[in-house]
């Protein structure tokens, strides 16, 4: 009987924890996303993924990067198209980062696609050949010189539903109620 006592109450406590720290997570997003004008976590609909991989058009010796990741959605719907290719993710919120990494590995794809918890403002972009980017227009108008840079450079970027600012986008898909725009 006292083990079984002992074993609800540890059970419950890490039921609080776990609300506890998710309702933390939860509240330091909303901060980011109201107060300094960060994207929040909107995963990308499973309906367009086959659309935006193949307007990626991945070859085996591609590079992309997701900024802002999320889940790994994207870079797991490329893989599919493209198992050769070097995929990696940057995210910088913990739950989400997590959630990408457990994700990967219950796939059997966490030595195929690279998760960094990491901001992405303070990321390397010299070894991608693509960049992937759904965020909101505050960060795009930070990443506007950035990118600007990286197009030049012969990368390309595609941004979902958010074009970037003073800059012609190469091409606009329609993916229903969405856009992907490509530099």
């Amino acid at each position: 009987m006292i083990y079984l006592l002992e074993i609800i109450l540890i059970a419950l406590a890490v039921v609080v924890v776990g609300w506890i720290f998710f309702i933390f997570s939860f509240t330091r997003q909303l901060v980011a996303t109201f107060l300094k004008g960060e994207a929040p976590f909107v995963p990308t609909k499973a309906g367009i993924l086959p659309k935006i991989a193949e307007a990626l058009d991945l070859a085996e010796n591609s590079t992309l990067y997701d900024l802002g990741c999320g889940d790994a959605r994207i870079l797991v719907a490329c893989h599919k198209t493209q198992p050769k290719a070097n995929f990696v993710g940057f995210e910088k919120d913990f739950v989400p980062y997590f959630w990408a990494k457990l994700r990967l590995r219950m796939m059997g794809l966490s030595k195929n696609i690279r998760i960094y918890k990491k901001d992405f403002f303070k990321a390397d972009f010299q070894e991608a050949t693509h960049m992937f980017l759904y965020l909101g227009p505050s960060q795009m108008k930070k990443l506007a010189e950035i990118l600007g840079r990286e197009i030049s450079n012969g990368k390309k970027v595609f941004s979902l539903q958010f074009n970037i600012p003073n800059r012609e986008a190469r091409e606009i898909v329609n993916l229903g109620k969405e856009k992907l725009y490509i530099y």
